[in-house]
């Protein structure tokens, strides 16, 4: 598998605090965004490009495909950024394999329903039971806007042990 530098749930995908702040603190090279919606709208990834920086290399894939191409001992990237939009996504890429040893969740915007447990992240019962999912393979779960901000842990904030 590829050097996973850094994995994040943030459904703004590409932003000016991923290009000004995670790139350059994870040291990444490359950026892949899971992400199946993105992955079908040409559109969408050609403003993802715009917003990557020079040098380095942007991958847009849909979920499955991204799995096997960070798990492929082929694959010639190392300290990849890897951008999920969603916990669903999360979920997806580590049932096919690619089990990090932490996910940062950055940005899960509001919606009907949700509940604000961050500044900027809003969840359902559902989002929480694949969180819990997650945890519960060993992966620690970690809400950090920017790197420059202390780590706080998503189940503290949301109450539940």
């Amino acid at each position: 598998m590829e050097q996973i530098a850094h994995v994040r749930i943030d459904d703004r995908l590409i932003h000016g605090q991923i290009v000004h702040a995670w790139i350059t603190s994870v040291g990444a090279n490359t950026i892949v965004v899971a992400d199946d919606a993105a992955a079908k709208d040409d559109l969408r990834k050609s403003l993802l490009r715009m917003a990557t920086p020079k040098g380095v290399r942007l991958k847009v894939l849909p979920v499955a495909k991204a799995a096997r191409y960070l798990l492929d001992p082929q694959t010639d990237v190392t300290k990849v950024l890897l951008i999920l939009r969603d916990v669903e996504g999360a979920l997806a890429l580590v049932e096919a394999g690619v089990v990090p040893g932490e996910i940062n969740v950055g940005n899960v915007s509001a919606a009907p329903g949700k509940t604000q447990y961050f500044k900027s992240v809003f969840l359902d019962e559902k989002d929480i039971e694949h969180f819990e999912q997650l945890r519960d393979k060993g992966i620690s779960l970690e809400v950090q806007v920017v790197p420059t901000e202390r780590k706080e842990e998503l189940f503290h904030l949301i109450g539940r042990k």
